[in-house]
């Protein structure tokens, strides 16, 4: 079982989005578990609203107990909801707060690998708690990118948070960038490019089509250039995790 997480600190990279169509490409012949930490629950309304607590990231957090939502065939999700925020202010008093997933992954171990053969995390656009608990468990880290003025440089920052996380918790996760909403048009996504093009972790972009926006998967398109482009992308992530 791999875990992926998406994360970077700026709102509008696109996150959310490369979560949902990497978790929908992958349930086409793999298990998957969606995770929404992030407050806004903007990955858990793209399959529905769900009010109950215990199918939720606060009760895996406060309670060590959860009910995945079964979407659909290989998609399950633990959903987010809108009291993330005080969840984190609570969670601030907790002794080794920062290994509460990792607890709860290790304690279900043996169903998780069982059920599951990636867990895919979305993250809120910070460095808080929940995001410390998701990269610290991860395999791979995507950091997300779009042409705009401080996404670069987030994206360095987070490259150099997870070194710090890896050097401190004694963990080994990976790191890969993505550019996103990327148009050859417009001198700020070349430069985007040129910046990544220096960096390893740097895998390729994906465009600016409102398609990829879209509430429906890529892979529920009848785009095919755009599916070939986005499968690509995809396939590396998997080889690097």
């Amino acid at each position: 079982m791999k875990i992926i997480t998406i994360n970077v600190n700026k709102g509008g990279a696109g996150k959310t989005t490369l979560a949902y169509n990497l978790a929908e490409y992958l349930k086409q012949d793999q298990r998957v578990l969606l995770m929404d930490f992030d407050d806004s629950t903007n990955l858990t309304h793209r399959y529905g609203h769900y009010t109950n607590l215990n199918q939720t990231v606060i009760n895996l957090f406060e309670n060590g107990d959860v009910t995945p939502i079964n979407l659909s065939k290989n998609l399950d999700l633990i959903a987010g909801h809108a009291s993330v925020e005080q969840l984190k202010e609570r969670l601030n008093t907790r002794r080794r707060r920062e290994y509460i997933l990792g607890k709860w992954l290790g304690l279900n171990e043996e169903s998780l690998t069982a059920k599951y053969d990636y867990i895919v995390i979305d993250t809120e656009n910070d460095e808080g708690i929940l995001t410390q608990n998701a990269l610290i468990v991860s395999d791979l880290i995507l950091g997300v990118a779009e042409a705009a003025k401080d996404s670069f440089m987030a994206l360095i920052a987070l490259k150099n948070f997870v070194q710090e996380l890896n050097e401190e918790f004694a963990t080994n996760a990976k790191l890969a960038f993505i550019a996103n909403k990327i148009n050859f048009s417009e001198n700020a996504s070349k430069a985007l490019l040129e910046d990544l093009n220096e960096y390893p972790e740097y895998l390729g972009y994906l465009p600016r089509r409102t398609k990829i926006a879209d509430e429906k998967p890529i892979f529920g398109t009848n785009d095919t250039a755009l599916q070939k482009q986005v499968r690509g992308i995809f396939t590396r992530i998997l080889e690097v995790a």
